[in-house]
């Protein structure tokens, strides 16, 4: 049974260039967060400033975003939807848990480098208790980065799958030039971070520039291998596209509650310094996400043939159909 073309996907021209796009300026900026570890110095204030804005993003585009957008894909199915929601929130804290999670402290407290992972303790430094040294010893393992390597990459590939289904998705209902355009910045905003934590790990274990850099350009495509992988699959999928996007959808968005709320809110919660100025720019993060869903809403075209229940029915130029082909 054929879906109905709104079901679909639309991957036409402009879609497959601004996801290129997209996934061009993901990968270089995960590169640069990587990359500038061994020199660059945010201070504390402005890592707190930045994790803060960076929290209401995650938070914004996970609940005004991806968690209605999959709910249309499900068909309306909320129940659906939102079990698919907690099963992402779910497995991104257990990959956390298995592999560290992350924070974003400063090994003195102050202007060091920009990550590290957290340690038993982590929690005395979040209310304010004197940092402890001796926690921010660099790794008693010269692979102690691996786990980091895995959890982060398996994190990045799933982003990778989101960017691409968020693309789909908002082009199948008129978004243009704006379609995904909320998944890419909450992607690209926290990839510097998580490339920054690996290139940490390995430059307090010694290893050489050459391996960082080799490590950090591997993490660094990792998004766009992951948007490959589910363009590719959709093809295999038939008249499963459908449920497969939402689920990405969904996914995706419990992934990006999970990191805001487990991860970057915790640290600028418990933060005694600059609470206007961090509550002001997580107020400006969800704004920005609020902001645009509604660019989005009022950038599709009001043009389009109505059913006979008066919703707009939206006809994609170009849709992937089983068997490979593409059709206009």
């Amino acid at each position: 049974m054929d879906l109905p073309a709104a079901a679909i996907p639309a991957f036409g021209l402009n879609s497959y260039l601004l996801l290129s796009g997209y996934l061009l300026l993901v990968a270089a900026a995960a590169f640069a967060g990587g990359s500038s570890v061994a020199f660059l110095s945010l201070g504390h204030r402005r890592l707190q400033v930045l994790l803060s804005f960076t929290g209401g993003v995650l938070l914004g585009v996970g609940m005004l975003h991806l968690v209605p957008h999959a709910y249309l894909e499900f068909g309306r199915r909320l129940d659906t939807t939102m079990s698919w929601v907690l099963g992402g929130f779910f497995a991104m804290f257990l990959l956390e848990r298995a592999f560290h999670g992350h924070s974003h402290h400063t090994a003195d407290g102050g202007d060091a480098t920009t990550t590290c992972l957290h340690d038993a303790d982590a929690h005395d430094e979040l209310h304010g208790h004197a940092p402890h040294p001796a926690h921010h010893e660099q790794p008693t393992s010269r692979w102690g980065w691996g786990g980091a390597f895995v959890g982060l990459g398996l994190h990045s590939l799933a982003d990778g799958a989101a960017l691409a289904a968020a693309v789909g998705a908002d082009a199948t209902h008129g978004a243009g030039w704006l379609a995904g355009l909320a998944a890419f910045l909450a992607i690209l905003l926290h990839k510097p971070f998580d490339a920054g934590i690996i290139a940490t790990l390995m430059l307090g274990a010694g290893w050489s520039q050459r391996a960082r850099l080799l490590i950090n350009l591997a993490y660094a495509t990792a998004v766009p291998l992951g948007a490959a992988v589910f363009l590719l699959s959709l093809d295999l999928l038939g008249d499963r596209q459908q449920a497969v996007t939402g689920a990405a959808l969904a996914l995706a968005a419990g992934a990006f509650l999970c990191i805001a709320a487990a991860d970057l809110l915790p640290e600028v919660q418990f933060h005694s310094h600059d609470r206007i100025l961090l509550t002001v720019a997580l107020t400006l993060g969800i704004t920005l996400a609020w902001g645009i869903t509604v660019l989005e809403r009022y950038s599709h075209p009001h043009n389009r043939p109505v059913n006979e229940s008066g919703q707009t029915v939206f006809q994609p130029a170009v849709k992937i159909q089983t068997g490979g082909s593409l059709t206009g």
